[in-house]
């Protein structure tokens, strides 16, 4: 995504009622990652990578920025999003950025856990898919649904989540499921939720990911997170949400994972050389949630 998001000071509404949560900045990022977009945990390393136009390279680094690692995998970056790891190790690469909602060649790559790669150049498997409610590329501005950069693994099954571009802006998120082997697919929708009103741009998605117990999913906003907890199956949102602002100053968020059950990595672009560009901390511990029923 190229698109640069400035320093703003708008409050919302919504935020007069969430937690808030400290955000600790552990390190600036290395200057190969200036656009990082997806992290996930693997191997006891960081991985990321840089979004559109970026080489198709996986960076595995630490929490000082020391990149180890470096990952090339055959194909373009086209506009690569967001990370998930399946229990197995394996990762998914979701090169499914649709800025202007015109995209017809959407995938999602698979790879092995990278900490286990000896080669400096891996294949991976492609997903391909398309979404069954898109019949216009691209659709009227009111119904511009189908950018893409959050996405999970659960159950053997991808979990997209979409970044809402509609004109006027309607604050929903749709989520869609893909089987996690190579293949052609139709997205199958199985649900949405609302996540806050205009600007879109504080209240829309950037990144996912679900905690190692399978008990949270976080979705990732510029300044906040949304919390899900006390979810039956995939049925994510028919739980509780909780609506966490972050105690920092609002940057272009893009990445986000959890190091454990109630710790999360984030990172975030570098916008005009100033700033982001950084990796934090967040700790869960501390939030106040209901109990499940």
């Amino acid at each position: 995504m190229k698109h640069k998001i400035l320093l703003f000071f708008l409050f919302q509404t919504g935020l007069l009622f969430a937690q808030k949560v400290n955000v600790t900045e552990l390190c600036k990022l290395d200057k190969a990652l200036q656009e990082s977009s997806g992290i996930v945990v693997a191997g006891g390393k960081i991985w990321s990578h840089n979004d559109s136009g970026g080489q198709p390279v996986l960076y595995g680094f630490d929490n000082t920025g020391k990149v180890s690692d470096i990952i090339y995998v055959s194909g373009k970056n086209t506009d690569w999003e967001d990370l998930a790891k399946d229990d197995a190790g394996n990762i998914y690469i979701g090169d499914f950025g649709n800025d202007k909602n015109k995209r017809h060649d959407l995938k999602v790559l698979k790879v092995p856990n990278p900490a286990t790669l000896k080669e400096t150049i891996t294949k991976p498997e492609i997903i391909e898919f398309k979404y069954p409610d898109q019949k216009l590329f691209p659709p009227d501005t009111a119904a511009q649904t189908f950018d893409m950069e959050a996405m999970i693994w659960f159950n053997n099954h991808l979990y997209l989540f979409s970044k809402n571009r509609t004109n006027p802006f309607t604050g929903y998120t749709k989520v869609y499921r893909l089987p996690d082997k190579a293949g052609n697919y139709i997205a199958e929708l199985i649900d949405s939720v609302y996540l806050g009103p205009a600007p879109m741009i504080t209240s829309w998605v950037t990144s996912a990911d679900i905690s190692p117990d399978k008990k949270k999913l976080a979705l990732l906003g510029h300044d906040k997170i949304w919390l899900f907890t006390c979810f039956q199956g995939d049925k994510f949102f028919s739980g509780k949400k909780y609506t966490i602002a972050f105690n920092t100053v609002t940057t272009q968020k893009e990445a986000v994972c959890f190091k454990s059950d109630n710790e999360l990595y984030i990172t975030d672009e570098l916008v005009m050389r100033v700033m982001g560009g950084k990796l934090y901390s967040m700790d869960l511990s501390g939030v106040k949630l209901e109990p499940c029923k």
